[in-house]
């Protein structure tokens, strides 16, 4: 893809760039994600902005939340998502954060979650264990496994999963938050393009 096709900055292109190539034709995605962008834009930026993004990258809103699509559509839908929404919420990555976020809340909402929501109880520890398993239901790559480094905080390990750092943080801010903890910390540090790891804790 050449710089500025998506209208996005050069350093964001390139990183999007990357990571197409780095996907394959089997990746794939629940179009809930999808639909978690689109809710991300249309809350912060309205109903105008999605029709931008949509335009953009053009799609259709009518992703279907169980139907798997090929995951470079996804890429590419968040990072334009993203970048209409950087000068709302202060820069590319705390959009990509705020998408990560809304990302998770549909998730745990989904019927893909229900199970593995129950049997956690709002145990935050119980939810991150059992995350991998209902995200697979949703993401066909990618390994994700934790480790505990207290009572109230550990380290998640993301494998091939080929979004970005801020992203991932999203995600794990809203696992963590939706069990009823406070003061939820998440730090991500990148080993690669695709591999992260994440520090987590809580009070």
């Amino acid at each position: 893809m050449p710089h500025g096709a998506l209208n996005l900055p050069d350093d964001v292109a390139r990183d999007l760039e990357a990571r197409l190539a780095a996907t394959t034709p089997e990746d794939t995605s629940r179009g809930l994600f999808f639909l978690g962008v689109l809710d991300a834009v249309r809350f912060l930026g309205g109903p105008e902005a999605v029709a931008r993004c949509l335009e953009q990258v053009g799609e259709t809103a009518d992703f279907m939340p169980m139907q798997t699509y090929p995951f470079p559509r996804f890429l590419r839908l968040s990072y334009v998502a993203a970048e209409q929404l950087s000068s709302l919420v202060g820069g590319h990555e705390a959009a990509q954060r705020q998408i990560g976020t809304q990302a998770m809340l549909d998730f745990l909402n989904s019927m893909f979650a229900r199970d593995f929501v129950q049997q956690a109880g709002g145990d935050p520890k119980r939810l991150l264990e059992l995350m991998h398993s209902g995200y697979r239901t949703a993401l066909n790559f990618g390994e994700r496994t934790v480790e505990w480094t207290g009572p109230t905080s550990g380290r998640v390990i993301m494998k091939r999963s080929l979004m970005p750092v801020p992203y991932n943080e999203g995600i794990l801010q809203s696992a963590l938050e939706v069990t009823g903890v406070h003061d939820v910390q998440v730090r991500g540090k990148a080993q690669s393009l695709v591999d992260a790891v994440y520090d987590v804790s809580w009070a």
